[in-house]
C-alpha cells in the first residue's frame, strides 16, 4: 500500500471546525526553514507593530505654567466628595489645583475664585493674596479720587449699591456652584453602575496599545504582500488581523465601562472617541471576516474586499487613537 505524498503547505489556512470557530494556521514552506530572512521579517514586522502602538499614545502633558508642582489639595473643589485625578489640574495663583475630571476642570477655570473656598483654610492660606491687595490698592485709589462735600453722599449711595450687588452675586455664584457639582457628579461618577464596571474600565486605555499595533502591523505587512508576493508577509498580515479582533473586541466594552453608559456626551472630544472606537472594532470584525472568506475564494475581488476593509480599518484606528489622546490632553496635543 502506498504512502500518500504529502506536498509541502504554504501561506495561511483559515479552516472552520465542525463546532464552527474559525482556526487559523500559518502554515511554512520547507524553503523557510532554509531562509532565516522569514524570521527576521516576521521579527521586524512585530517590533513596527509595537512602536506604532507605543507611538499612537501622545506625550505626557508638561505640569500646568511648567513649574512641575504637584496639586495642593486632594479633594476636587467643584465635587467636594471626590478625590482629584492628577491628570486635572489648573494653575490658580501660582499654585496647583487639582481636580477630579474633565467637566470639574471646565468648571473651576470658568469661575475659580467661586470654588477655590471650598478648599481647607490651610490650604486657602497657602495661595498668594496678590490679587486681593491690587483690588484693595485700587479702591483705595478710587476713594481718594472722590470730591469734597459729596464724599458721604457717594458712600452713602455707593455703600447699599455695593451690598446689593454682593447679596445679589453671591446666591447666584452658590446655586450655580451646586448645580455645577450635581451634573458633574451624575455625569462624570455615574454611582449606578456596578463598581466591577467602574474597576474594568480602567483597563480600557492599556487595551488600546494591541489593536492599535497589530491593525497598523497587518495593514504593513500586507502593503509587502501586493508589492513582493512572498507568501510570509500574506501569513503576518493574517495573524495580525486575527489579533486586532481579539483585541478590539476587549478594548471597546472596557471602553464603554470606562466612560458610561450614554450615546451622546456633554464632550464631543469623548462622544467623537465613543463611536469611532465602537465603529473601528466593528470594522475590524469585518476585516477578520473577509480574511476568512477570502482564504476559501479564489476571486480576485474577494481579497480586494478583504484588502479594503484592511487598510479602512487601520486609518480608522489611528484616528480613533488620536481623539483617545485628545481626552487627556486635549485637542492640540500634536500641535507643532
Amino acid at each position: 500500500m502506498a504512502t500518500p505524498r504529502v506536498a509541502p503547505m504554504t501561506g495561511t489556512a483559515i479552516t472552520i471546525t465542525e463546532s464552527g470557530i474559525p482556526t487559523l494556521e500559518i502554515c511554512t514552506m520547507n524553503n523557510y526553514a532554509r531562509h532565516p530572512r522569514f524570521t527576521i521579517t516576521a521579527a521586524l514586522l512585530f517590533w513596527v507593530a509595537v512602536y506604532a502602538s507605543v507611538s499612537a499614545q501622545p506625550p505626557s502633558p508638561s505640569p500646568p505654567g511648567g513649574k512641575g508642582g504637584a496639586p495642593i489639595n486632594a479633594i476636587c473643589p467643584v465635587t467636594t466628595d471626590e478625590e482629584i485625578d492628577p491628570r486635572f489640574t489648573a494653575l490658580y495663583q501660582g499654585q496647583t489645583i487639582g481636580l477630579c475630571c474633565k467637566k470639574c476642570l471646565r468648571t473651576f477655570e470658568d469661575d475659580p475664585d467661586a470654588y477655590i473656598v471650598n478648599l481647607p483654610e490651610s490650604q486657602i492660606a497657602a495661595i498668594p493674596k496678590a490679587d486681593k491687595a491690587n483690588d484693595t490698592t485700587e479702591h483705595d485709589d478710587h476713594g481718594e479720587h472722590a470730591h469734597g462735600d459729596n464724599d458721604a453722599v457717594v458712600a452713602t449711595a455707593a455703600e447699599p449699591a455695593h451690598d446689593d450687588d454682593s447679596h445679589e452675586h453671591e446666591p447666584s455664584s452658590a446655586d450655580d456652584a451646586v448645580e455645577a457639582a450635581e451634573h458633574d457628579h451624575a455625569t462624570d461618577h455615574d454611582d449606578s453602575r456596578p463598581r466591577i464596571l467602574t474597576w474594568l474600565g480602567k483597563f480600557h486605555p492599556p487595551s488600546t496599545d494591541l489593536p492599535i499595533g497589530v491593525l497598523l502591523g497587518a495593514a504593513l505587512a500586507e502593503g509587502l504582500f501586493i508589492v513582493s508576493k512572498r507568501e510570509m508577509f500574506r501569513s503576518a498580515a493574517a495573524f495580525c488581523v486575527l489579533l486586532a479582533a481579539v483585541g478590539a473586541a476587549t478594548a471597546v466594552p472596557l471602553g464603554w465601562f470606562n466612560a458610561g453608559f450614554a450615546l451622546v456626551d456633554d464632550d464631543w472630544v469623548q462622544t467623537t472617541h465613543r463611536w469611532l472606537g465602537t465603529s473601528t472594532a466593528l470594522l475590524t470584525l469585518l476585516t477578520l471576516v473577509l480574511l476568512i472568506s477570502s482564504s476559501r475564494s479564489e476571486k480576485p475581488s474577494a481579497r480586494l474586499r478583504f484588502r479594503v476593509a484592511l487598510f479602512a480599518s487601520a486609518g480608522l484606528v489611528g484616528v480613533t487613537g488620536f481623539f483617545g489622546g485628545a481626552l487627556g490632553y486635549g485637542i492640540d496635543h500634536y500641535a507643532w
